[in-house]
């Protein structure tokens, strides 16, 4: 009976040492699935992350293109990115390495750039009001010219004409002319006669434009300070976006030059030898003051955006020439405002 006993007893623990044993090496089979699917998926997350990640600084730097950036750290791994362009159909390849996971993605993507948005004419202004510090807050030597110009201020003659200065209503039209000193009546030139002030229809949202072409500019100025050692604003080689993030006040007397795009938030004075060639872009919620003085030239055109305007450009031989050249010229410069994804792999 005993030996019985003992039997049985020894049978039991066989059995459950057995049992134990193969809950152990399930567990342990279990824990390694675990792992394996852990670092996997942090493989995944990593390159999906990288391609998301390059995409976005490609929006801002194209020079991006057509180069591979290894040993990147994202969560505790690395990837590598590799970018193929041109940015019209751009080619993204990442692959990332997490413990012992690797994981490759591909995606190609299209660009959808900022739409360009020129000028409609050599100065516009748009505002429920417009007026001047003065009776005659446009006079002097001023020349606003519509008619199409080289890069240079030069004519060309080539039948491309816009107004002098575009407005949005009759009402704005009248309220413009009524500023106008008699002796520059015919230094207005454009459509529509002299002086050359023309209703056009407007469908742009110029303030919100204007953040647009700002999202990733080239040049920030915060303060006063950065303009007075400021001489170069972007050259015809090399132009450049510009945000300025409050009123400015633009006083060289020495020659500046600068090409691109000019976005001002706040009041703009010009006076001194300032010549800019591309698209300048004043704007404010509320009333916003333009004072354009002294010897400055504008080649593209000027637009100036507000619930009220108070111009003045009366002093000098200020002049401001309608320049479809130039503003095709800076057009190149808009950044890409997002990419589409057409096709993604892993």
């Amino acid at each position: 009976m005993g030996k019985s006993i003992l039997l049985i007893t020894l049978g039991i623990s066989v059995i459950i040492s057995l049992f134990i044993l193969r809950l152990n090496a399930n567990s342990k089979e279990g824990l390694s699935v675990s792992v394996n699917m852990f670092e996997q998926n942090q493989a995944r997350l990593i390159a999906n992350s990288g391609v998301e990640v390059y995409l976005e600084k490609l929006k801002a730097d194209k020079s991006l293109l057509d180069k591979t950036f290894t040993n990147n750290s994202l969560f505790g791994g690395e990837y590598d990115v590799t970018i193929q362009g041109p940015d019209t159909l751009v080619k993204v390849t990442s692959i990332a390495q997490f413990q012992d996971a690797t994981h490759k993605t591909i995606v190609f993507a299209k660009a959808d750039k900022i739409p360009f948005i020129p000028g409609p004419g050599a100065m516009y202004l748009t505002a429920s009001t417009i007026s001047s510090f003065k009776k005659t807050g446009i006079g002097g030597s001023v020349l606003i010219d519509g008619n199409n110009h080289d890069i240079n201020g030069n004519l060309l003659g080539d039948g491309v004409v816009t107004p002098g200065i575009a407005v949005d209503g009759d009402t704005q039209r009248d309220q413009v002319k009524d500023i106008i000193a008699k002796n520059a009546i015919d230094q207005v030139l454009g459509t529509g006669g002299m002086p050359s002030v023309a209703t056009i229809s407007n469908t742009v949202d110029w303030n919100a434009y204007a953040l647009q072409l700002v999202e990733n500019p080239d040049i920030i100025i915060d303060t006063q300070d950065k303009i007075k050692t400021m001489n170069n604003w972007g050259t015809i080689s090399d132009p450049k976006v510009t945000f300025v993030n409050g009123d400015i006040a633009i006083n060289n007397s020495e020659t500046a030059e600068g090409c691109g795009i000019l976005v001002v938030n706040g009041n703009l004075s010009i006076n001194g030898n300032f010549t800019y060639r591309g698209l300048i872009i004043a704007y404010k919620e509320t009333t916003i003051e333009i004072m354009l003085n002294g010897n400055g030239k504008i080649y593209g055109g000027i637009v100036v955006a507000g619930k009220s305007i108070v111009i003045e450009v009366a002093s000098g031989n200020f002049s401001t020439k309608y320049s479809l050249p130039a503003m095709n010229l800076v057009a190149s410069l808009l950044k890409t405002n997002r990419f589409q994804i057409v096709s993604w792999w892993e």
